[in-house]
């Protein structure tokens, strides 16, 4: 009965550390995404989570490893979203287009995160050698697997290195979503879904009209403005 009792309690503590590491980052993402990495500070995020300094100390060695287990934590479940993807949609094509909508909705509805990750994280030479851009590059391996698995089925050109093509779907992507965090247009960047699809697709499909090739360079400079 004594260990069945210290069992429980154990679980108990760890379920509650981990509530507490998990209200941690949630007050540091707002924090960072509001004032920035550098105008951030431990205190500030300890008000924002509601704890002491102390506590954040027992949890995180410093605020840039602080900073590091949001995408961390975020990236993880979303990754978990874009594996879910791959077993209902059979079509490499359209699979694409479903993992481009997951990323267009995911940075849209966690705006402070996108925010975090795209102009704080990002140039961070650190973060590049983190756990958590590991889970990062993990989560965009979804897209280097569907274009390989389009390529033995046909669909998609066998000349192209697909860690090239990764790299021109997630720069249409942030390119756009930077875009719209610093200039806030445009107002959704959901409903460009189909325009990057189309491009990328115009790009990589092995049966395509060469006339298609031929793309709207301007289709996604959407700030262009006359003075």
């Amino acid at each position: 009965m004594k260990k069945k009792t210290n069992g429980k309690t154990l679980k108990k503590h760890t379920r509650r550390s981990k509530e507490k590491e998990i209200n941690i980052i949630e007050g540091a993402l707002k924090v960072f995404g509001e004032k920035g990495f550098e105008e951030t500070t431990i205190s500030a995020i300890s008000k924002a989570a509601k704890i002491s300094d102390a506590t954040i100390y027992e949890y995180f060695s410093s605020k840039e490893e602080v900073l590091f287990s949001i995408p961390k934590f975020y990236t993880q479940r979303e990754f978990d979203r874009l594996k879910e993807i791959g077993r209902f949609i059979q079509c490499p094509k359209e699979r694409m287009r479903g993992i481009i909508q997951a990323y267009l909705e995911f940075y849209e509805k966690n705006r402070l995160y996108t925010s975090v990750v795209m102009l704080s994280l990002k140039g961070n030479r650190n973060f590049l050698k983190s756990d958590a851009y590991k889970i990062i590059r993990e989560a965009s391996r979804t897209i280097v697997d569907t274009f390989s698995e389009g390529v033995q089925k046909g669909i998609f050109r066998d000349d192209i290195d697909p860690y090239l093509f990764r790299n021109m779907v997630l720069g249409f992507i942030e390119h756009l979503t930077i875009q719209w965090l610093l200039v806030e247009r445009p107002a959704s960047i959901t409903q460009y879904r189909d325009q990057i699809f189309d491009m990328c697709m115009r790009a990589v499909l092995k049966n395509v009209d060469p006339e298609s090739l031929n793309l709207k360079c301007q289709a996604l400079n959407i700030t262009i403005t006359k003075e």
